[in-house]
């Protein structure tokens, strides 16, 4: 049992930060949406939600772990966290210079895609649920190299120097164009001529959750990089393109005029928090996903199949599908869920 004051140095170290998350796809259709709401459990038919507490030392590298429980994925595709466009654009000035002064204090180095990003994707065999539990508790480190600040400015020093002039297009019927210096040109420019496989948007993940993301309503700082921005956008599955977008809330009166959830739950999230030094779920909204299934539109379409599904066959195999991938729509505790 912890006592008094070893709560209270806790607390001072470990405060817990609330955030919503969004499960969402804007290119749902109406029978679709219609779906979701009859039996994904979306409040809208348009979204996921998921309300949780994190520690307030978490890193976006371990949010990305709590991040597949909440909705049901199994880490088994390629994910990335970045900024809203209007974001990227006014801290890069949409140059490769404004980007690459960046790297390794906002955004990840070129090679670190290919090369560092997994460093610590070790799943073997066993329960995946409980090798995400691991991940997304605290104590929180983060071991890419790549992420190292020097590492990352070395890096992205190696690209500019190797790839000293490209080849710009003025216009489509440009089919010579015009070398010129990688540092002077536009980031759409650079991208024409050169291929980075994962972009240049993704941030890094050894970053507090904290450090980027600011409240609705607090203000971004002028001049220093941290906080940058109210909205974080984490991208899973690049084929499926699952989108869940992020953001800090202060406080909980929402939920709880909702009668959503009560104090004694927030207190004793907090609580968990502190003391066991993992994230909880406070409140939810939707079913749990899953994996290969298509995007958003392609789980409502298997929520058609299997609850209006006339086929009798093909509804206990598309059921037997999804419970090889972990998918049940069976009730769970908030506070279970994490």
């Amino acid at each position: 049992m912890m006592n008094r004051f070893s709560r209270l140095e806790k607390q001072s170290e470990n405060k817990p930060i609330r955030l919503h998350l969004a499960l969402t796809d804007e290119a749902l259709s109406n029978d679709q949406k219609v779906m979701m709401k009859r039996y994904g459990e979306s409040l809208t038919g348009e979204t996921i939600t998921r309300d949780i507490v994190i520690p307030s030392d978490m890193p976006l590298h371990h949010l990305h772990y709590a991040i597949q429980k909440l909705f049901g994925f199994q880490n088994s595709h390629l994910r990335s966290f970045y900024l809203p466009e209007e974001v990227y654009s006014k801290l890069t000035n949409n140059t490769v210079k404004g980007w690459s002064e960046l790297v390794g204090v906002l955004f990840q180095p070129p090679s670190e895609f290919e090369r560092d990003l997994f460093w610590d994707d070790d799943y073997k065999r066993g329960s995946i649920n409980t090798w995400l539990k691991k991940k997304y508790t605290g104590p929180y480190h983060y071991h890419g190299l790549l992420e190292i600040p020097e590492v990352a400015k070395r890096d992205v020093e190696a690209l500019l120097e190797r790839f000293k002039l490209l080849r710009v297009y003025e216009s489509p019927e440009d089919c010579v164009g015009t070398l010129k210096p990688i540092i002077d040109l536009t980031l759409e420019e650079m991208a024409d001529d050169l291929y980075i496989e994962a972009g240049t948007e993704s941030l890094l993940e050894r970053l507090e959750v904290r450090q980027v993301l600011a409240a609705q309503g607090e203000p971004l700082s002028d001049r220093n990089v941290f906080p940058v921005t109210h909205k974080l956008i984490y991208n899973y599955d690049f084929g499926d393109d699952w989108i869940v977008e992020i953001t800090k809330v202060d406080g909980f009166d929402d939920l709880l005029s909702q009668h959503a959830i009560s104090w004694f739950e927030i207190d004793q999230a907090k609580e968990i928090v502190i003391d066991q030094h993992r994230p909880v779920c406070l409140h939810k909204q939707g079913l749990s996903v899953l994996d290969n299934v298509g995007g958003l539109s392609g789980f409502a379409n298997f929520l058609r199949t299997i609850y209006e599904g006339e086929d009798k066959e093909e509804v206990k195999m598309t059921r037997a599908w999804a419970r090889s991938l972990g998918w049940s729509d069976k009730k769970i505790a908030n506070n279970k869920i994490l």
